[in-house]
């Protein structure tokens, strides 16, 4: 028997494309689940091994779908060569009817955006050659969420009580690093979780 598809609600379809294969689509899931979001109006999956390949399949699933109100691109800074030119391409794309894509990265890694539910930091992260910056990251975060993994469940329903706090601190650090000339820790996750809580008010 043939499933029927759901229908959507009567708010804005969404696309969410992750770099990360769980980390972040899992704590996207639950925060949508959290909010109540039809799985019809937002859509999240992860897609890519870097920044540019995220956008591109992005793209590519708008092309084959053109429905999506808004496309996210969820990506980390790490040591990703393609990080600059997937920043450029988000900024030189026209979806058109009034669709919009954005590219919602994360400086060093998304683990900063966990990070910031719990502390405001904005002390630099770096590593040496080979290694992944996004450890130094990890490492802070354990001092708070000591089980933490990557790609486990329940981060965000753990962190939830915290969010408004996490979406102050990350304001204070766009603000800082607008005259800072760096953008190392960063991140821009919040613009896109506000959107989402405030998405059935439309």
């Amino acid at each position: 028997m043939r499933r029927q598809r759901a229908m959507k609600a009567p708010y804005d379809v969404v696309l969410i494309v992750c770099e990360g294969a769980k980390t972040e689509p899992n704590y996207f899931t639950e925060l949508k689940n959290a909010f109540r979001l039809s799985n019809a109006n937002v859509r999240i999956c992860g897609r890519g091994s870097d920044p540019l390949s995220v956008v591109d399949f992005a793209i590519e699933t708008f092309r084959r779908e053109p429905e999506f109100d808004r496309v996210y691109c969820v990506f980390d800074r790490d040591r990703h060569t393609t990080y600059s030119a997937a920043i450029d391409k988000v900024k030189r794309t026209r979806l058109g009817k009034g669709s919009k894509i954005f590219a919602i990265p994360s400086v060093p890694c998304f683990e900063f955006w966990l990070l910031l539910h719990f502390t405001y930091t904005t002390k630099p992260f770096d590593a040496p050659a080979g290694d992944s910056v996004c450890a130094g990251v990890i490492k802070e975060l354990k001092k708070h969420l000591p089980a933490y993994r990557k790609g486990q469940y329940d981060v965000f329903y753990k962190m939830q009580n915290k969010l408004d706090n996490a979406i102050t601190n990350a304001r204070r650090v766009e603000q800082l690093h607008q005259t800072s000339g760096t953008d190392n820790p960063s991140t821009i996750v919040h613009s896109m979780v506000e959107y989402l809580r405030d998405l059935k008010k439309q």
